[in-house]
């Protein structure tokens, strides 16, 4: 199965993300809008998986966790990938954010630990609000990397999903929901 280990969004912050990625034009052919219910943000990409691993990664998770206590993301800004001229991927982006930086790293390191290969991108926080598939597509307008605010959210879990591909798209599923710990700080 397809796993990441992502941060889940609450419900008032993906209508935000979701209108948003809606507003902006992305010109091109087989351009779609990520559905609201799909929108997160990936900590740590596995790829297909086998099924008796899966302890292994909710452990690394457990792990990675230890420590930390919840901390607030802020979701602001717009940009694509590659590039604005050439769009296959428009994402809201995440301000920079000591906490969440050393829980990405903390997850890599201890999925890692276990056996898995390293990510060979190295981690660029966004949540993905439009894919063109095939031909890639290009912004109408320009992209502002600071605007809109689309809101913010506090870090208290992370989950381990598995990701069910199906013609309209992947359906992902909720595997473990691990907390951070209130460390009392």
């Amino acid at each position: 199965m397809r796993l990441f280990v992502a941060l889940e969004l609450d419900r008032g912050l993906r209508r935000a993300l979701a209108e948003g990625g809606e507003r902006v034009g992305i010109l091109g052919r087989n351009v779609r809008c990520i559905d609201e219910s799909r929108l997160h943000l990936t900590l740590r990409f596995l790829g297909e998986t086998a099924d008796e691993r899966i302890p292994d990664v909710i452990e690394a998770v457990e792990e990675a966790v230890e420590g930390m206590a919840p901390f607030a993301i802020v979701v602001r800004g717009l940009g694509a990938f590659p590039k604005p001229q050439v769009v296959r991927v428009l994402w809201a982006g995440i301000e920079p954010s000591a906490p969440l930086a050393t829980l990405t790293r903390r997850v890599d390191e201890a999925i890692r630990s276990r056996g898995f290969p390293r990510e060979p991108r190295g981690f660029t926080p966004h949540i993905t609000l439009v894919r063109a598939q095939g031909r890639p597509g290009r912004a109408a307008g320009e992209l502002d990397p600071e605007l809109p605010r689309f809101g913010e959210q506090e870090v208290d879990a992370i989950s381990v999903m598995e990701s069910r591909p199906s013609p309209r798209g992947p359906t992902y599923v909720p595997l473990a929901r691990v907390e951070l710990p209130d460390t009392g700080s």
